[in-house]
């Protein structure tokens, strides 16, 4: 094995069971699966039509992998070495203790979760080597290191994160734009505010702002207003490849973590 930054290269071919295969992102991922990861399980909605055909047959990428329900989950695991979750909250936080009992190793890329269901899911992460992302792109994640250090000027400046999503996205505001926030605003004093119309601005606030439309992967843009300047930082993905290749990273790295608790792409970049 080499170490070379956070980039992590190992010669051992990973089995990945993927939860939440006939979505955008995973469809993504299992069209562009590199070679030391091997597709062990595909998973879907139980009625999803797509169930009973391998990935192959359905288009997406050339594994001979069969897509099944989430209910086949309890007799399939044993198949795979990590478990990757691109699915929705309700699905993740029902499922993710399938993994967990098995001692398996899992990566979360689903967002929208409310606060009980986070708690949910990390109670059971904390047991086994896990790691939550809710943006893998590289970049997004040095936005959120950048968004770090504008928090430290918090007195100097008011924030806005501006995200843009396509007409699909479920969730808003985006699981990266709370990132951001996040980061901004660490220790939670701040009011977010996503509705302009009822007031005008006032100190302790930090606007955000969602757009949906047309097919973007995702535009994210921070605006730090001073008196009498301003700061933007901003990341935009032109294709999922983006996030395709920082997940498979993650899975990399993950697959060289053996204590239990959960990580994050921070730690992936360290």
């Amino acid at each position: 094995m080499i170490r070379r930054s956070w980039r992590v290269y190992i010669t051992m071919v990973t089995r990945l069971c993927v939860v939440g295969a006939t979505g955008k992102f995973g469809r993504m991922l299992l069209s562009n699966v590199p070679p030391d990861f091997r597709i062990s399980g595909a998973f879907a909605r139980n009625e999803n039509p797509l169930c009973g055909r391998t990935l192959k047959e359905a288009g997406i990428g050339e594994s001979d992998a069969i897509i099944e329900g989430v209910s086949r989950l309890p007799d399939r695991v044993n198949g795979c070495d990590m478990m990757l979750f691109v699915s929705n909250p309700q699905v993740d936080v029902a499922n993710v203790h399938v993994g967990v009992e098995k001692g398996k190793k899992i990566v979360i890329g689903t967002t929208g979760f409310d606060k009980e269901q986070e708690s949910i899911l990390r109670t059971h992460l904390s047991k086994v080597p896990s790691l939550v992302a809710p943006n893998f792109s590289i970049g997004a994640n040095i936005l959120f290191l950048l968004s770090g250090v504008l928090s430290r000027f918090a007195s100097e400046y008011q924030f806005t994160v501006i995200e843009h999503h396509h007409t699909a996205k479920r969730d808003a505001p985006s699981g990266t734009a709370r990132a951001i926030v996040n980061a901004l605003d660490p220790h939670s004093r701040m009011r977010v505010i996503t509705d302009r119309t009822t007031s005008p601005r006032s100190d302790g606030e930090i606007e955000v702002y969602s757009v949906r439309g047309g097919t973007v992967p995702g535009i994210h843009r921070i605006i730090a207003s001073g008196e009498d300047e301003f700061i933007e930082l901003g990341h935009t993905a032109f294709s999922r490849k983006a996030f395709v290749r920082g997940c498979y990273a993650a899975c990399r790295w993950l697959t060289l973590k053996d204590d239990p608790g959960v990580y994050t792409m921070r730690d992936v970049l360290g």
